[in-house]
């Protein structure tokens, strides 16, 4: 079976470097367009895997930064932020609520250690060694840039609309982080368990759907700003970059050595 994101980065790669200006431009410069073409090397993991950890690191250390700040200020965001939680709470229904507050859930601390320890069971009963480290890598990297972007920006939550209280601050949005990084990695895992498209693109359709309705909820219960849930998700992302480059490295390997063993 092909790598999801190794597959699609190479094809990437090659149709960059095979277009007239690049080509011309590794003619000049071949170091210079061999060193940089290496970092995206999916079988290396001083390639891509490292390249995704550094866009991590970055875009983590951006968040925290004063840019962050500033940005969260400008009045264009402020505005937008305050609108769409004004309608969001003019459309608020006590059901609903209820609703949204149960699924709110599952981007919680508790759902991440339910949903985390079954999968724990499945991957040590197969002895998954890799795909567990790959599990719960990204969900402690979460963890950690949550934890001090909150302490670091200490962004207030949305005022006097909140269907529930909530004492840590407000920015990045937690659930909506973790949402994405959970679910989307079952559903990577369930994409490469599956042979037949119908199950994984159904697949990838639930965890999308769990993972919006989860970043949905979590401004009509008036606990978030749209921007906080847009740079949680941002932060998964990379999270979840990172940790299916690393799997994906190590699971080549793990295989080239299988080769070499029977052969």
């Amino acid at each position: 079976m092909k790598n999801i994101l190794s597959h699609r980065v190479r094809s990437a790669t090659n149709w960059v470097l095979h277009q007239p200006t690049v080509h011309n431009f590794r003619q000049k410069h071949p170091k210079l367009t061999a060193f940089v073409a290496n970092r995206f090397h999916t079988r290396l993991f001083v390639g891509l895997p490292l390249t995704l950890v550094f866009v991590a690191l970055v875009v983590n250390l951006l968040l925290l930064s004063n840019l962050t700040e500033s940005v969260m200020e400008s009045e264009w965001v402020v505005v937008v932020d305050k609108q769409f939680t004004d309608l969001l709470y003019n459309m608020r229904t006590e059901w609903l609520s209820r609703v949204m507050y149960g699924i709110t859930q599952l981007g919680d601390k508790l759902a991440v250690f339910l949903i985390g320890g079954v999968a724990t069971v499945i991957f040590l009963a197969r002895r998954k060694w890799v795909a567990l480290l790959a599990f719960w890598l990204p969900l402690a990297g979460t963890g950690l840039s949550v934890r001090y972007g909150k302490t670091i920006i200490s962004r207030e939550r949305p005022a006097d609309v909140a269907y529930y209280v909530v004492e840590h601050f407000s920015f990045p949005s937690g659930h909506s982080t973790t949402a994405l990084v959970l679910f989307g990695m079952i559903a990577f895992f369930l994409y490469r368990h599956y042979n037949k498209p119908v199950l994984r693109k159904l697949s990838v359709t639930i965890a999308a759907i769990l993972i919006l309705f989860v970043c949905f909820s979590r401004i009509y219960l008036g606990v978030h700003y749209l921007s906080d849930v847009l740079a949680g998700l941002l932060l998964g992302s990379l999270w979840l970059l990172v940790s299916i480059s690393i799997m994906e490295v190590l699971m080549y390997r793990q295989k080239k050595r299988s080769d070499s063993s029977g052969s």
